[in-house]
């Protein structure tokens, strides 16, 4: 496997030496930022192009956060972790146990990887020795985890919370203060065009009783991991609320429509979490006149980061259900992404509401997805896209 690795230099020098050898007599090969730093790039580029290759993540964690990068205002190590998580691959993270105080920006960095990785990969270590027996031995227990999931039937009924199906009424009267009028009374306005694709982890069977108090620090959870992972811009909108049954951080729609065929980005996203434990997270799809263009690669990457923000904030429990869906369904087309705003034949739709879902009907071991959403990921989205051609 190629593993990734990712600290600062500050009393992790020694580590970042002694990792790549040993993890070559472990038959893995270790990648660091400097094999990519001398390749014409910027600092930002180099660094998440080693992610890019990696088919697991390694995190070392020290006292010091790093230089932020002047363009994101994030340390590299973040970049390189949030670029991690989108990417929906195993994560691992180890911290040196040293006499130093952390700095400010650390605590908040370690909160948010704390908050990710669920305190199921994190392991401690004192120098490279036992830094190099840490990584050995989680990366062992990667490769045992790394054949299909097992799928079983669920132990009861699965409630899928889509989103234009919930309620969202905080209890003021005025069901997201703000928004336009809704269809059905669901998260999606009536002025949002565009697909919007979704994903859901559900938990199956019994879950923990949740009060209002629990919803409430629920939705603000929500709201940092949107902010700190940059789904949701630090200067854009964010609606943050809950009610006794839902909990949600939304990015309120606005669209920069143009004329002609031109791409439009409508910027409809967020997550939310439910009283029975479920988390989610969703975006609307960029348009042409024509509507979206998905196809396999581009579902897997967009399905990967939905996963990456809706994992944490679901409920602990034994086994989940996923799944995904897309609504407005009858404006997204199987191609190439790539090719929109440059197409002059196709075919258009002036209809709306269709859903497309997929998935929900099966459960697998919550331990094991977490690792690694790569294989269900895929198969998600080869489904998603047969249900898309039935449409036809």
């Amino acid at each position: 496997m190629k593993v990734f690795i990712s600290s600062v230099t500050h009393l992790l020098s020694d580590e970042r030496a002694a990792l790549p050898p040993f993890l070559r007599l472990l038959h893995h090969e270790g990648l660091r930022f400097e094999d990519f730093e001398a390749q014409n790039r910027s600092s930002r580029e180099a660094c998440l192009a080693g992610v890019e290759e990696a088919d697991v993540y390694v995190l070392l964690l020290g006292p010091k956060y790093g230089t932020p990068l002047p363009d994101t205002g994030r340390a590299p190590t973040a970049e390189e972790f949030t670029r991690a998580r989108q990417r929906g691959i195993p994560i691992l993270v180890f911290n040196k146990v040293v006499d130093e105080p952390d700095e400010p920006e650390q605590r908040a960095f370690k909160a948010e990887v704390g908050h990710y990785v669920n305190g199921r990969l994190w392991r401690s270590f004192m120098d490279p020795l036992t830094c190099n027996q840490a990584v050995g031995e989680a990366l062992e227990q990667v490769s045992v985890s790394q054949g299909p999931l097992r799928k079983e039937n669920p132990t009861g009924a699965i409630s899928v919370p889509w989103i234009s199906e919930v309620s969202a009424d905080d209890g003021s009267g005025q069901t997201l203060a703000n928004w336009s009028q809704r269809r059905g009374g669901g998260l999606v306005p009536s002025s949002v065009y565009a697909p919007v694709l979704e994903l859901h982890v559900v938990p199956d069977g019994t879950v923990p009783y949740l009060g209002a108090a629990d919803m409430a620090r629920r939705a603000q959870s929500l709201a940092a991991d949107v902010r700190t992972s940059n789904f949701v811009g630090n200067a854009d909108p964010l609606d943050v609320n809950s009610s006794d049954d839902l909990a949600w951080a939304v990015r309120p729609p606005h669209s920069n429509r143009t004329f002609g065929n031109e791409v439009t980005v409508e910027e409809f996203r967020g997550a939310l979490a439910t009283r029975a434990g479920a988390a989610g997270a969703f975006r609307a799809l960029d348009t042409d006149t024509m509507g979206a263009l998905v196809d396999q690669a581009s579902l897997q990457e967009a399905l990967a980061l939905l996963f990456g923000l809706a994992s944490p904030h679901v409920v602990e429990t034994e086994n989940v259900a996923v799944a995904v869906g897309l609504v407005n369904a009858d404006r997204v087309w199987e191609g190439d992404p790539r090719r929109m705003g440059g197409r002059n034949s196709g075919h258009m739709r002036t209809t709306l509401g269709a859903a497309v879902r997929v998935g929900g009907d099966f459960v697998v071991a919550k331990d094991r997805l977490s690792g690694g959403f790569g294989d269900l990921g895929a198969d998600l989205a080869h489904t998603l896209l047969q249900r898309l051609r039935d449409l036809r």
